[in-house]
């Protein structure tokens, strides 16, 4: 297990994801989970993703969703659970915020990925083949790089980490399958 917070938790994602993209791109199956009850696109800092440049090409990942819709350009399969759009509105959150999210879940939407969306929702995760990152960080530019934040991070390796992992990504998978499929005509 590692502690994660602040100062890592948005290069331990962009690597969680990157490793996705390669396998994909080698022909072995990839998969991600993204969980977090408010979802913001923010801009990626070029450092994050920089050392694989050799191996993928990720020169037009400016973004969060960017990352992701690479990561369905290699036919990873990425699945999202979220708020919906009219879970926030009637929670208070600000209008601005509301359309951001939309925006955001439109773009995820776009780029092939399955979203669904849980108004219990308050677990925030990034599960893959890699490790399972969680911990207090919703997917907004402030929850991965201003905040003060923290979680943990274990891989999904042998030995006592191997069955902390599996058990999150079972727990991820019944999320899952017990939140609804995004309506873009009722949700947004």
């Amino acid at each position: 297990m590692v502690h994660v917070t602040e100062d890592n938790v948005a290069l331990i994602d962009v690597d969680l994801l990157i490793h996705e993209c390669i396998k994909a791109s080698e022909g072995r199956d990839a998969f991600a989970y993204i969980v977090s009850p408010y979802i913001a696109d923010f801009p990626l800092e070029p450092t994050w993703s920089a050392f694989v440049s050799n191996i993928i090409d990720v020169s037009d990942t400016d973004s969060y969703v960017d990352l992701v819709a690479l990561l369905k350009h290699h036919h990873v399969d990425v699945k999202v659970v979220t708020k919906s759009p009219r879970n926030l509105e009637a929670s208070g959150m600000k209008r601005w915020f509301i359309d951001k999210q939309s925006r955001t879940l439109l773009k995820l939407v776009e780029a092939g990925c399955e979203v669904r969306t849980n108004t219990q929702l308050h677990a925030k995760a990034t599960i893959t083949s890699m490790g399972v990152l969680s911990g207090s960080f919703n997917l907004t530019e402030s929850g991965r790089v201003f905040n003060i934040e923290a979680g943990f991070y274990f891989p999904s390796t042998r030995g006592p980490n191997r069955q902390e992992y599996q058990e999150k990504l079972t727990w991820v998978k019944e999320v899952f399958a017990k939140s609804t499929p995004l309506s873009m005509s009722t949700s947004l």
